[in-house]
Order: structure tokens, then sequence, then C-alpha cells
């Protein structure tokens, strides 16, 4: 299980559900982090985890009564991973509008 906005540097979403996938070895050291330096992250397979971590918790609240995820903790968790306050206006369940703030960060 890996952070998907570094706990060192985001100490206040470190814990959230939201900034946690799982990755194997390899996807965090040759993806996640060029050439196995955690000092740096690659920005677009960090991309790539929130498009996969947005899927996944879409599902989860679809699927399940008592979810364990929540929209507005990713919504928080992407706002401050952003350092962008208007993703929080993005409206409870709009994954459309989740994808979109995601992928115009990494333009």
């Amino acid at each position: 299980m890996q952070h998907i906005f570094p706990a060192t540097d985001y100490p206040e979403i470190s814990a959230h559900l939201e900034n946690i996938i799982a990755l194997t070895p390899t996807q965090h050291n040759n993806k996640a982090h060029p050439e196995g330096n955690t000092q740096k992250i690659d920005r677009t397979y960090q991309q790539i985890c929130l498009l996969a971590k947005s899927g996944i918790i879409k599902e989860d609240i679809e699927q399940h009564s008592d979810p364990m995820y929540s929209f507005q903790k990713f919504l928080y968790v992407l706002c401050v991973g952003f350092e962008n306050g208007s993703i929080m206006e993005i409206e409870d369940g709009d994954f459309d509008g989740v994808i979109t703030a995601i992928n115009l960060e990494y333009i």
C-alpha cells in the first residue's frame, strides 16, 4: 500500500484511505518513483493512480450501502494534493468532474 500524494509532503492526508493505493514493489520502484528514487514522483504515473483510485471509489460507493470510501474525503485529498481549493466545489458524486479536475492538473 502506497500514498498517491507522499505522506512526507502531505501529512494531513496521509491517513486517508482515498490517498492510498495498492502497488506491487515493481510498480512502486519503477513506475511511481523514477529509477527507484523515492524523492521523485512520476507525475504521469501519479495521474494514472488517481484516475484508477477514482474508479475504485466510485465502484465502492455505488455497490455498497456502507462504503469504505468517501467522495468528500477524496475531494479533500485532491484539494490538498493539488493545492487547489476549487476542487471542493465539485458536486457530490460527480466523478466526471473529478476526472476532469485530475486531468487538468497534469496538462
